[in-house]
């Protein structure tokens, strides 16, 4: 597709004296709650590499709670999904079991763009990633995980000159702050 930069090796940071230059993070679609182990500092710009881990990661948990199908909303879904199974089973550097292999491809794994950065993509992506054309997805706009990103924001040019440690309590607590008033405010 067109115009995005996501997942291509050659994008890093704009400062090459910082070992992170930004953060992969997996949140869910409908609540925008922020899943547990699903945050990935990025050393050198997003790549696959990084977002294979947290996606990972977050999976096996879903697939441990029994769930038949799954949908996942990237950016760039069209061309991260191509080759996932071949890199989660890289023999070099498994991200699962060979169990865990087999139990995922029973799944229904249904890759989709959000609403939003679907119009920049080419229209035969728009007809095979959309949300609209979807069974079983409501109304769901995939871009609720911006969303989470604009209420963290705030915190980037703290968190920017940081120590790792204190860097990453400060955003967990910040996630789990998140997850919390979304929990408790959901009524409101």
């Amino acid at each position: 597709c067109r115009g995005f930069c996501a997942g291509d090796a050659a994008r890093s940071g704009q400062s090459k004296n910082r070992p992170c230059t930004g953060l992969i993070s997996i949140s869910c679609a409908r609540s925008g709650a922020f899943f547990k182990g699903g945050t990935v500092d990025l050393a050198k710009g997003e790549r696959f590499v990084n977002f294979d881990f947290a996606l990972v990661q977050v999976l096996l948990w879903i697939m441990q709670m029994g769930l038949h199908r799954i949908i996942i909303s990237y950016d760039i879904a069209c061309k991260y999904h191509i080759n996932f199974m071949e890199r989660i089973a890289e023999r070099s550097w498994p991200l699962m079991t060979p169990t865990e292999q087999s139990l995922f491809s029973a799944l229904i794994v249904v890759w989709l763009v959000p609403k939003f950065h679907l119009a920049a993509h080419i229209e035969g992506c728009a007809d095979k990633f959309s949300f609209n054309w979807t069974k079983n997805v409501g109304r769901t706009c995939g871009e609720l995980v911006e969303s989470n990103w604009a209420a963290l924001g705030m915190m980037a040019t703290s968190i920017r000159e940081m120590g790792f440690g204190h860097r990453r309590d400060t955003i967990n607590d910040a996630m789990c702050d998140w997850n919390w008033r979304k929990a408790t405010g959901e009524s409101e």
